[in-house]
């Protein structure tokens, strides 16, 4: 599974860090927070909630044009975080799952839980990590 187009290099791998800072300093137009919420099988309320917003604040922003540097550096992070996850478990639904469903690792937080705040948003690619390695089952 791969991110939208909007969301990756121009050769369709993964951003750079230095992409990823050019890409969320110019700002995602506002649709393709719809499509991270896809990605990661979210309404639009859990959507504004890792974005720290409000629903009205969400779909307002969907529809104005671009988003600022910080909400569009979010849904970068979370649309990486959806492919790897994807990749990790080889099926984005099992990943999607997996997101919700509460761990003891995360004192029975599911990861979805973390993903507001980037050092939940770094938690959760560790953990993958670890997965993907064959360190966590």
């Amino acid at each position: 599974m791969t991110a939208p187009a909007s969301l990756q290099s121009a050769g369709g791998n993964a951003l750079t860090p230095l992409q990823l800072i050019d890409r969320s300093r110019e700002g995602l137009v506002g649709t393709e927070a719809g499509q991270v919420a896809s990605l990661l099988d979210v309404s639009d309320k859990e959507m504004a909630r890792l974005l720290n917003q409000s629903v009205a604040t969400f779909h307002r922003q969907a529809r104005l044009g671009r988003l600022d540097p910080s909400t569009s550096e979010r849904l970068l992070l979370l649309s990486q975080l959806a492919v790897y996850g994807a990749s990790v478990f080889q099926d984005r639904g099992k990943f999607n799952r997996w997101l919700r469903r509460p761990l003891r690792l995360l004192e029975n937080r599911s990861p979805l839980d973390l993903l507001d705040s980037s050092t939940g948003v770094r938690l959760v690619e560790d953990l993958l990590g670890r997965i993907d390695y064959g360190v966590l089952s």
